[in-house]
């Protein structure tokens, strides 16, 4: 139990009369990066709110043993247009317990925000307002913000929301090497199964108030192969068929004025070369039919 950064043991949770959660039970070890997925309303928000100790649960227990969370909510500050701070001053908002109410942050302070916003790839942008910047940079500076705590247990409900393909693959990047190299345990709720499978250790499938493990490689092939037919327009069938040659006729000979006149003698020519062509022909075939048959 010394390694495990959470235990859930026969959790259960429900707001009033309605069961949200159901005798969960799951661990997760120091250093792991977890997924969790499911449908909207099937209780991951709750989830999350339990383990960052915001909700008690009805029955059973948590156990987190973590020194430190860092927390990044679904919403963040992206509603939010003419927020009145930049980046270096959101940022330094995860230091306020450090800093102290009605203090100015010292230099350390400072560095500090520096070096975690060095990490996220925004240290160039630290002095733009939080308006001026794209939903996915937006989404790195509230992580910066949970980083600066220097958390050991990061949890991240639904980061991805409201961002484009491109710059979430560099936000689950930017995790991924978070989780390796500074050994931080990564929770993370998403929608995105296909990038869950790639990116995380394992991931969790919340559904009918219970959290089912989802550890084997078969599933994620399922997952990205669900991904994959749902993104392809649907084809009716995979039978080939092949292609006739079509013998074109040839065109008619036009008439020939030519001949006028000298028809009854013109066709008369042609019916004794069509006779005599006919009997060649005939005369072939017999022998051709005497030659198969004598086989």
């Amino acid at each position: 139990m010394s390694n495990s950064m959470i235990v859930v043991e026969n959790m259960s949770f429900a707001y009033g009369k309605d069961n949200v959660l159901t005798d969960v039970n799951f661990i997760i070890e120091k250093r792991e990066y977890v997924g969790v997925i499911g449908a909207n309303g099937a209780g991951k928000s709750t989830l999350m709110r339990l383990i960052l100790g915001q909700l008690t649960p009805s029955t059973g227990k948590i156990e987190v043993n973590a020194q430190c969370i860092g927390y990044v909510p679904q919403v963040g500050f992206r509603t939010v247009n003419n927020f009145p701070a930049n980046v270096e001053e959101i940022v330094m908002t995860g230091l306020h317990s450090d800093i102290g109410m009605f203090h100015f942050p010292k230099k350390e302070h400072r560095e500090k925000v520096r070096d975690v916003l060095g990490m996220v790839g925004m240290a160039q942008y630290r002095k733009r307002m939080l308006s001026e910047l794209s939903g996915g940079q937006q989404q790195r500076v509230l992580i910066a913000r949970a980083l600066v705590q220097n958390p050991d247990l990061l949890v991240l409900d639904e980061p991805l929301t409201g961002i484009d393909k491109e710059a979430g693959e560099l936000l689950y990047q930017l995790l991924a090497k978070l989780n390796e190299e500074c050994g931080i345990t990564i929770v993370m709720v998403t929608h995105n199964m296909e990038q869950v499978a790639r990116y995380t250790g394992r991931f969790y499938h919340v559904s009918n108030g219970n959290v089912h493990l989802d550890k084997s490689s078969v599933l994620c092939d399922e997952v990205l192969l669900d991904k994959m037919m749902k993104s392809k327009p649907k084809r009716y069938g995979s039978k080939t068929y092949k292609t006739k040659k079509v013998d074109v006729p040839k065109k008619e000979t036009p008439y020939d004025a030519s001949y006028k006149g000298k028809k009854e003698k013109h066709s008369k020519e042609n019916n004794s070369d069509v006779s005599d062509k006919g009997d060649t022909r005939s005369e072939a075939s017999s022998s051709q039919l005497g030659g198969d048959a004598s086989c």
